[in-house]
């Protein structure tokens, strides 16, 4: 069974999503304002979240979805696709703020192969909604 999807990420990482997250309804939005409103007019079955999504409003998506959202308790994964070019704290201290936040995870996959990556996000869009 498909699961309906909302990615909210930065436009150019919408081609590996999509293949990752084949058989799945997605809806890809770019802005915070534009996923707060996707959030109020449908339900879905998971939020993704990327770290660089709306000039690096991920935390911000993520607590204005938990505020008041329809779909405030709806699993919510936010992760990384791709290095920064400055530093910043370490993905256990992402892990840490998200899960604060109420994300059910936070993967760095920046630091992993892309195919080990793709398959590493698939699969924990399994552990988080079941089977597709």
């Amino acid at each position: 069974m498909e699961k309906r999807v909302l990615v909210a990420d930065v436009p150019h990482a919408e081609r590996r999503l999509a293949a990752v997250l084949a058989g799945h309804r997605l809806l890809f939005v770019h802005t915070v304002a534009v996923a707060l409103k996707a959030l109020a007019q449908h339900d879905f079955d998971l939020v993704l979240i990327g770290m660089h999504f709306d000039d690096s409003r991920m935390f911000d998506l993520l607590a204005e979805m938990r505020a008041g959202s329809r779909n405030r308790d709806v699993p919510v994964l936010c992760y990384r696709l791709r290095p920064l070019a400055f530093a910043l704290p370490g993905t256990e201290a992402l892990k840490a703020a998200v899960e604060a936040l109420g994300a059910r995870a936070f993967v760095d996959l920046s630091l992993q192969a892309e195919d080990a990556g793709n398959r590493a996000l698939g699969d924990l869009v399994v552990s988080l909604t079941g089977p597709g």
